[in-house]
C-alpha cells in the first residue's frame, strides 16, 4: 500500500523491496501479509556483490526496478 491505498497483490514467488535493495533508497510502499507467508531477506551488500559478478543478472534486476517504477508512475 502507498499512503494507506492498496496498490498491488503479490502471490507465491513474487518479490518486493527491489528498488530499495538496488538503489539504497527508502521504501516507497508498505507490505502487509493477508495470509501466512514465508519470506526471505537479502543482505544488500552481498546481493550487489553477486550482481556485480553476473552482468546478465544485474541487467534483469535493473529491468525489474525500471518496470516497478513505471508501474508506480501509472498508478
Amino acid at each position: 500500500s502507498v499512503n494507506g491505498r492498496p496498490v498491488a497483490t503479490l502471490g507465491p514467488g513474487k518479490y518486493f523491496g527491489e528498488i530499495a535493495l538496488m538503489h539504497d533508497t527508502p521504501r516507497n510502499a508498505t507490505v502487509t501479509a493477508v495470509d501466512s507467508a514465508t519470506l526471505l531477506a537479502l543482505d544488500r551488500v552481498e546481493f550487489l556483490e553477486a550482481l556485480t559478478q553476473h552482468p546478465q543478472s544485474r541487467r534483469v534486476a535493473e529491468a525489474a526496478v525500471r518496470h516497478r517504477l513505471d508501474e508506480d508512475e501509472k498508478s
